[in-house]
């Protein structure tokens, strides 16, 4: 066993020491601008929360999901590495002071069982990665980065220097010596570049994924009480400049990977939005620099605007990020800033004179349904996009939604003094407007007890959004999970009928927001045989591009959000596309037909209900 002298071990003692101090103030720093967010983090559903960090973290199934999977493999075997040789780390150091948590025996078999297959695999998936960053080049991942270069050299020499030890390839003592530091120099310069690099995340991921909110989008509530001093009303609008607890960990916690830019539907259809550096990156050196978690000023507004809040962001986000910032942003610049876009001041108008975006005074549709009574089951809210026939088609899929009601004899109404469920106005950041509207819709439902809707974004706000300001009594359903629990229970029967091709968009709001996926597929796989997934699909679709109030919005000519959508049901070559919200409904119908190529059969667009109801037996 070779020995070390006294003064190997107090530079050892130095070292180690400076590299694990500036290790822990850098770490500390950032925890303390965490804790000066807004909000609690919050540990309720702990099973759950400890499978969450088991399937994301040890099983990798984030990083290696989606079209990132051979990349999540190669991290997995770098992380895998890590771990086996924290036990090897501890001996190396170990030995410097004569102490040794390995006998040779036990050494000898970690190394043939693990030590030395993982140091192979690890050295693998390092080069691998590096591979894929330095030579092909993926766009997501943006510029050179020195640090992943760094790692990578210091990755494959930690594995080389231990090979070299455990196959005994150095039988002079002063080259044993060398290759000694060299091993131990490298742990102690990841203490030194972990926490000023992405790599941080190797640290706070595990933490990150744990304390994830469940709600997705996590938004804390924005109360207005116009009664309250104005004191009080000023220290409301400072604090919507101030981050979460929960998004200030999750700025520390990226790992850069650039997946949130691939799925952001405002960055494919031409957009300047990014949300890597918009919602995330653009905000570490602000909080760095003040040493405070008040930087939601400084993200780009522009930005801020193009987001449609889809969510597809954080759904993919393999370090447990809530990545979307857009509420925060218009919140800051219509409540604090009062600067509201052009576009959106008369709909926010509509809202606060009407009750409605589109400033009607009268409803067809809501005259042709029967009234609300307390002897019925079901209130059926029809949400402004079909009590104002914001797509005059959709009408027939209310229509086809209550037959199918009829015949399994559900009874239901309307209510006459339905108002808005405020989702415009929530997603543009206009809370008061939100807060009024909310009020008024839940003094009425909290009378009875059941509701459902064909519309994902008054479900959203009905159940979820208000339940962060009010008590709610009353439950809530979408339409197809009212359908898909007929079906089950036997009280409608379908004949499958349709022998056309058949493919379903997800509405994200249904599909991320609401976990639903299977309540519409019951329903559709009941009707159509032919029936095929999208590419992107599930909690993987791709938005319309009319989420985040940008229905109202589409036509400004700016980017082709709102087409990207259409052109990949158009390329599936499918006879009907069948979705489940009304807004996707009506993009659908406004891009599927016009950008259907010359000598293409037409493209029907249909409501879960329509394909229902037209093989009803």
């Amino acid at each position: 066993m070779t020995k070390f002298s006294l003064l190997e071990q107090i530079v050892l003692i130095l070292f180690l020491s400076s590299g694990l101090s500036f290790f822990l103030y850098q770490l500390i720093l950032r925890l303390k601008i965490v804790l000066k967010g807004k909000s609690d983090f919050t540990i309720d559903k702990l099973p759950d929360r400890l499978k969450r960090v088991f399937d994301e973290v040890i099983l990798h199934k984030k990083v290696a999901s989606g079209g990132r999977r051979s990349a999540g493999i190669m991290h997995a075997l770098v992380m895998y590495g890590f771990i086996f040789f924290g036990l090897i780390t501890i001996n190396h150091f170990l030995m410097a002071f004569g102490l040794y948590l390995f006998n040779d025996t036990f050494r000898l078999w970690y190394f043939r069982i693990f030590g030395g297959p993982w140091a192979f695999l690890c050295s693998f998936g390092i080069l691998a990665l590096a591979y894929r960053r330095f030579v092909i080049k993926p766009k997501a991942l943006g510029k050179f980065s020195a640090t992943s270069a760094v790692v990578t050299v210091f990755i494959v020499t930690l594995m080389v220097t231990y090979l070299i030890d455990e196959l005994h390839l150095l039988k002079n003592p002063i080259a044993y010596k060398v290759n000694w530091w060299i091993h131990s120099g490298v742990i102690g310069g990841f203490l030194f570049l972990i926490p000023k690099s992405k790599h941080m995340h190797l640290v706070l991921s595990p933490f990150n994924i744990f304390l994830r909110p469940f709600e997705i989008p996590n938004h804390p509530a924005i109360p207005i009480d116009l009664e309250a001093s104005e004191e009080e009303l000023d220290n409301l609008l400072l604090d919507l400049s101030r981050l979460s607890k929960d998004q200030a960990l999750d700025i520390f916690t990226c790992v850069e990977c650039g997946r949130c830019t691939d799925v952001c539907p405002a960055n494919r259809g031409g957009g300047i939005l990014d949300p890597k550096y918009h919602f995330i990156l653009d905000l570490k050196q602000p909080m760095l620099e003040s040493g405070d978690a008040n930087v939601v000023d400084k993200i780009n507004v522009e930005a801020g605007w193009e987001c449609t809040t889809c969510q597809a962001c954080t759904e993919v986000c393999p370090v447990g990020n809530h990545v979307e910032k857009a509420d925060e942003i218009r919140s800051f610049q219509v409540l604090a800033e009062g600067d509201v876009p052009q576009e959106y001041q008369k709909l926010l108008r509509n809202l606060q004179e009407t009750g409605n975006t589109e400033g009607a005074s009268s409803s067809e549709l809501l005259q042709q349904l029967p009234a609300y009574t307390s002897d019925k089951e079901l209130v059926l809210w029809l949400g402004c996009f079909a009590k104002h026939a914001m797509d005059p088609n959709f009408i027939s899929s209310v229509k086809n939604f209550t037959k199918i009601l009829d015949s399994a004899g559900v009874t239901y109404g309307v209510l006459s003094n339905e108002q808005c469920s405020g989702d415009p106005a929530n997603k543009l950041g206009d809370k008061l407007t939100y807060q009024l509207l909310m009020d008024q819709n839940v003094e009425e439902l909290n009378k009875v007890k059941n509701v459902t809707t064909m519309c994902p974004h008054c479900v959203v706000n009905l159940q979820k959004e208000y339940s962060k300001y009010h008590e709610i009594k009353y439950e809530v359903k979408h339409h197809t999970q009212v359908i898909s629990e007929l079906l089950e229970q036997g009280k409608i029967d379908i004949n499958p009928g349709s022998l056309e091709k058949v493919t379903y968009h997800d509405p994200c709001n249904l599909s991320r927001t609401l976990d639903e996926v299977s309540a519409p597929r019951n329903a559709i796989k009941a009707a159509a045989p032919e029936f095929f997934e999208l590419e992107e699909s599930g909690k993987e679709t791709l938005c319309c591009g009319a989420g985040g109030a940008l229905w109202w919005k589409k036509d400004s000519g700016e980017g082709r959000t709102h087409l990207l959508r259409a052109e990949q049901v158009i390329e599936s070559k499918t006879d009907t596309v069948v979705t489940g919200c009304n807004f996707c409904y009506g993009m659908m119908n406004q891009g599927v037909g016009p950008l259907t190529p010359a000598g293409q059969e037409p493209i029907k667009v249909k409501d879960v209900a329509d394909i229902v109801a037209e093989n009803l037996s």
